[in-house]
C-alpha cells in the first residue's frame, strides 16, 4: 500500500520556498541528510495553513513525512478530516496564496481598504476569526464596514466545494460577511470551482479587483432576467465597476451582492405572470371570436339551406332537421337570436306571405323544440297566429295547418271561433271544425293526429251530439237519419257512440222514432260486425270523454 502523506506541501521559513512532500523527500539519502540539518536547527518547515513550525519524523519503512507538533494549536490539515484527493486541492490552494499575485492583491486591497470611508480594524492576512467549536479561518482580508464585518477571500487557483461551503458556513455562523475575490474567474466557465461558486451565490454578483484604479475599487459582474417578446425569461450579465459604499448586504442569505438579482427575478416573474394573464386572455378572446366567427358562419350556411329548401316545389326538410339537431348550445342560441322569431313577428309574417307549397316549411320551423317560438303570441294587434293564416287565400289546406299548430302547443281561444266561421259557410262546417278545435285543447300532442282523422272528427261529433241533444256537425233533420248514417259508416266505432247515446235518454227517444224499424235492424245487425281494435282512438276517448268509460 503506497504511503499517503498528509501534508503535502510546506514552507521553508529561511528561504521561503515553497516544498512539495513528495518531491522533497523523494531520495531516502537525500532525506537522511535533511532530518540531520532539521535537527541540528539549521531549517525549519512551516505550514502553509497555519504557518507553525512541523516536525519531520521518519516511518518504519524510513519515509519522511511532516506533521503538526502534538501541543501545536488548531489547523484545518491537523484536525479536520480531508480525504487525500482533498488534501492535494488544498495544498494548491495553500500554495496559490503564497504567489506573487495573491500576496499582491491582499495587500492592495487591504491598503487601499485603510483609506476607505466607514472602514475600520483592516487586517492583511494576520487576524484569525474563531467559532464556538474553536475551530478558526484566516482570511486574506479582514475589515469592519459601518456596523458589518466582511472578510476577503481572493480566488487563484481551483477551489473544491468542500472549501467554498466550509468558507462560508464558517463565516455565515459567525455574522461575517464573505466576499470571494476573483481574479480569473469565467462567468461562462464551466470548471467545477466556477460552477460551484455560481451555485452559491443567490445574487449572481461576481467582484473582482481593480488594481488600477488609485481607490478601492470592484469590477462586479452581475446576473439580470428580462424578458423577450414572447415572455420567456433570459438571462444577461452585465458589468459595472463600483465602490465599497455601492454595496448591499443580505441577512438572510449572508451575502453580499450590488445588484439584487433575487428581486429583479421576482418583479420579473411578477410581470410574467401578469404578461402570461393578459396573453391567455387575448388567446381566448381570439378562441372566442374565432368560435363566434365559425357559429356565425354555419348559422348563416344554416339559413341559405332553409331558403333554398323552401323555395322548391317539393321541399324536403329531412337533412337540415338531422343538421339541426347537431347544433350544440351556443349554435343553437346564436341561430335563435338571429332568427328572433318572436320579438320580430316571423310566423306571423312567414303566415302572411305563405303559399300553397309552405307546409313543409312551416311543419319543420313548428315541429322541432330546438327553434324558439312561441306559438301562442299575439301580433302587435292582439291577434293569434290564426288570423294570419286565414286571412292568406294563398294557403288552401288551413286544416292542416292547424293540425300542425295544435300539435305544436297552440290553444284555441273563444275568440277565435269567429275566424273559422267567417271562413267556413255552412253551419255544420263551423261546427264540426270548432268542435275539433275545442277537443284539441285537451289533447295530448301525440294524437292530435288522431283527433284531425276524418272518422274521428265524424264520430266526436256524432258523440258531441248525443251529449249536447242536438245535431252538431251535420245537415241531417232527425235522429233516425243520423244514427242509420253513423252505423252504417263507422260500425267500427259504434261501441263509443252507443256509449254516449245510452249515456242519456236520447236512447229511449230514437227507439220511439224509429218507426219503420230500420234503426233498430241495423243495430241487431252491428251486434254481428266485429269491432276493430284502434289503440289510438282508443287512447283518444279516453282522454277526451273519461265520464264515459266507467
Amino acid at each position: 500500500m503506497t504511503f499517503e502523506r498528509s501534508i503535502k506541501s510546506a514552507i521553508i521559513e529561511e528561504t521561503g520556498e515553497i516544498i512539495q512532500s513528495d518531491d522533497y523527500f523523494n531520495n531516502r539519502q537525500k532525506g537522511d541528510e535533511i532530518r540531520t540539518e532539521y535537527n541540528r536547527g539549521n531549517i525549519t518547515f512551516l505550514c502553509l495553513g497555519c504557518k507553525q513550525k512541523l516536525s519531520l519524523s521518519k516511518s518504519n519503512k524510513r519515509t519522511f513525512y511532516l506533521k503538526h507538533f502534538p501541543n501545536s494549536e488548531y489547523c484545518e490539515l491537523k484536525e479536520e478530516s480531508l480525504s487525500s484527493e482533498e488534501q492535494e486541492v488544498y495544498s494548491q490552494i495553500l500554495i496559490a496564496k503564497e504567489s506573487p499575485r495573491h500576496i499582491f492583491l491582499k495587500n492592495k486591497i487591504g491598503e487601499f481598504l485603510k483609506e476607505t470611508k466607514n472602514v475600520s480594524n483592516v487586517r492583511i492576512d494576520d487576524y484569525w476569526v474563531f467559532n464556538k467549536e474553536g475551530k478558526k479561518r484566516r482570511p486574506d482580508v479582514y475589515c469592519k464596514y459601518l456596523d458589518k464585518e466582511i472578510v476577503f477571500e481572493i480566488q487563484l487557483s481551483n477551489l473544491s466545494q468542500k472549501y467554498i461551503l466550509g468558507r462560508y458556513d464558517f463565516y455565515k455562523e459567525r455574522g461575517i460577511y464573505l466576499m470571494w475575490i476573483l481574479d480569473n474567474f469565467e462567468l461562462e466557465g464551466n470548471t467545477t470551482t466556477e460552477l460551484d461558486i455560481k451555485y452559491l451565490s443567490q445574487h449572481q454578483n461576481y467582484f473582482r479587483f481593480k488594481d488600477t484604479s488609485s481607490s478601492f475599487e470592484l469590477n462586479c459582474k452581475f446576473k439580470q432576467t428580462h424578458l423577450n417578446s414572447i415572455n420567456q425569461f433570459y438571462d444577461e450579465w452585465n458589468e459595472v465597476n463600483i465602490t465599497l459604499d455601492k454595496l448591499n448586504f443580505d441577512e438572510e442569505n449572508n451575502e453580499v451582492y450590488f445588484y439584487n438579482f433575487l428581486k429583479n427575478r421576482e418583479d420579473k416573474l411578477s410581470i410574467q405572470k401578469r404578461n402570461q394573464a393578459k396573453i391567455d386572455q387575448q388567446k381566448q378572446e381570439r378562441k372566442l371570436e374565432r368560435e363566434r366567427d365559425r357559429i356565425t358562419s354555419k348559422v348563416y350556411d344554416f339559413f341559405q339551406c332553409i331558403a333554398t329548401e323552401k323555395e322548391k316545389y317539393l321541399s324536403n326538410f329531412s337533412a337540415l332537421i338531422k343538421e339541426l339537431n347537431s347544433f350544440n348550445e351556443k349554435e343553437l342560441d346564436e341561430l335563435n337570436d338571429r332568427l328572433a322569431i318572436d320579438k320580430k313577428g316571423r310566423l306571423f309574417n312567414w303566415l302572411k306571405e305563405g303559399k300553397y307549397t309552405d307546409f313543409e316549411f312551416f311543419e319543420f320551423l313548428l315541429s322541432s323544440s330546438r327553434i324558439d317560438k312561441n306559438i301562442n303570441k299575439k301580433d302587435e294587434n292582439g291577434n293569434s297566429i290564426l288570423w294570419s293564416l286565414f286571412n292568406n287565400e294563398l294557403i288552401p289546406s288551413k286544416e292542416q295547418y292547424l293540425q300542425l299548430f295544435f300539435k305544436n302547443g297552440f290553444k284555441f281561444l273563444k275568440e277565435d271561433e269567429v275566424l273559422l266561421k267567417n271562413h267556413y259557410s255552412s253551419i255544420d262546417e263551423q261546427q264540426r271544425i270548432v268542435l275539433v278545435c275545442q277537443l284539441a285543447n285537451h289533447t295530448p300532442k301525440w294524437l292530435i293526429d288522431t283527433l284531425f282523422e276524418y272518422k274521428s272528427q265524424r264520430v266526436f261529433c256524432i258523440v258531441k251530439s248525443c251529449l249536447e241533444n242536438k245535431i252538431i256537425g251535420f245537415k241531417f233533420k232527425g235522429w233516425i237519419a243520423l244514427f242509420n248514417y253513423a252505423i252504417h259508416n263507422y260500425p267500427e266505432y259504434w261501441s263509443y257512440i252507443e256509449t254516449a247515446l245510452k249515456s242519456t235518454e236520447l236512447f229511449e227517444t230514437v227507439i220511439l222514432l224509429d218507426k219503420k224499424g230500420t234503426f233498430q235492424n241495423k243495430l241487431n245487425n252491428q251486434q254481428n260486425v266485429q269491432q276493430e281494435n284502434d289503440k289510438n282512438f282508443a287512447q283518444l276517448f279516453i282522454h277526451l270523454y273519461p265520464e264515459l268509460c266507467h
